[in-house]
């Protein structure tokens, strides 16, 4: 009995120990502390499509110790990678809020930890074993190769060279998210959605399929939608412009030819010589060639002549047609 009493306090101590373990910790470096707040607060982070990179949604505070120690256990934390921020608040408007970098972003899991060692600034340097934010660390320092470019940033090189990084070096779906973010706050993403489609599309599809958050990468689920709406509605435009020029061609064509059928049709019959109208009512009354010819001493030939001519004034090919004319 007394054995399974201790099993059974065991089994209470293991469940405790796990349930509040500790997995974000450290020390903070504070020079004034009556200019600060005594709490350090922890916030979920979303990317969005505002000018903003974050939205951050507070969820816990910690106390700081006067050692400046604070931590905050695992129930807070998602058992997949997320983006947090921990920040500490100046207890008023001052110019601490402008000269010392109050926060700090990290990604982890509640499988995972971080600890931040005390040094000069208020969050200095930590050290962590999550695999998603060593790889955004590497990112940022890639990144930081173009924050000093300033009037000269050559936005073509920066996109070309971003890609390639995303493409080649990144390979956790949650810092190529980061990535991507980046360049729709520089304006960039469109035009590099425009010209890659199919891998935007793909990445999409992997993201899908995966355990992140669909809350990261919602904005662009609706990026790919708004570009491809754009393109589609260029393709409409361009269509029933195209549609509009053939149309016009078509009409100007048409009454071309309809004019043209109207100039033969009403070419005046004074046109035809005397000979010419004469052998005209001739026909018109029902002689034949050779008794239009013995009525005026002129051969056949001459009466065949007068009539190709009579054809080709008045626009006709045959006695039917000059009949119906008449």
């Amino acid at each position: 009995m007394r054995t399974k009493i201790y099993l059974f306090i065991l089994i209470l101590c293991i469940g405790f120990n796990t349930n509040g373990q500790e997995i974000v910790s450290g020390y903070l470096h504070i020079e004034n502390p009556k200019d600060w707040e005594q709490e350090v607060h922890l916030s979920k982070v979303e990317l969005n499509e505002s000018n903003n990179s974050y939205t951050y949604t507070p969820i816990a505070s910690s106390d700081i110790s006067e050692k400046g120690y604070f931590a905050f256990d695992q129930k807070w934390f998602n058992t997949t990678d997320h983006i947090y921020k921990i920040h500490l608040n100046p207890i008023s408007e001052s110019k601490n809020k402008e000269l010392v970098k109050n926060s700090k972003l990290f990604i982890l899991s509640k499988n995972d930890s971080i600890h931040f060692e005390k040094g000069e600034t208020l969050f200095a340097n930590y050290s962590t074993n999550n695999q998603a934010d060593k790889e955004w660390q590497q990112l940022k320092k890639f990144e930081s190769k173009f924050e000093s470019l300033h009037d000269n940033f050559d936005t073509e090189e920066y996109l070309l060279r971003t890609k390639g990084y995303i493409k080649d070096s990144l390979q956790i779906l949650l810092v190529k998210l980061i990535s991507i973010k980046k360049l729709d706050d520089k304006k960039l993403l469109e035009k590099d959605i425009k010209e890659n489609t199919a891998y935007y599309n793909s990445l999409l599809k992997e993201l899908k399929s995966s355990e992140i958050d669909p809350s990261l990468f919602i904005y662009l689920e609706n990026k790919l939608s708004l570009v491809d709406k754009r393109i589609t509605e260029k393709k409409y435009s361009l269509s029933m412009f195209l549609n509009g020029i053939a149309g016009f061609i078509i009409l100007t064509l048409v009454f071309l030819i309809i004019r043209k059928r109207k100039k033969g049709n009403s070419a005046p019959i004074s046109a035809l010589s005397n000979q010419e109208n004469t052998i005209k009512e001739l026909i018109i009354s029902g002689k034949s060639n050779k008794e239009i010819a013995n009525e005026l001493f002129i051969s056949i030939n001459t009466v065949k002549t007068h009539i190709s001519n009579i054809y080709s004034k008045l626009n006709i090919s045959s006695r039917k047609e000059l009949l119906v004319k008449k």
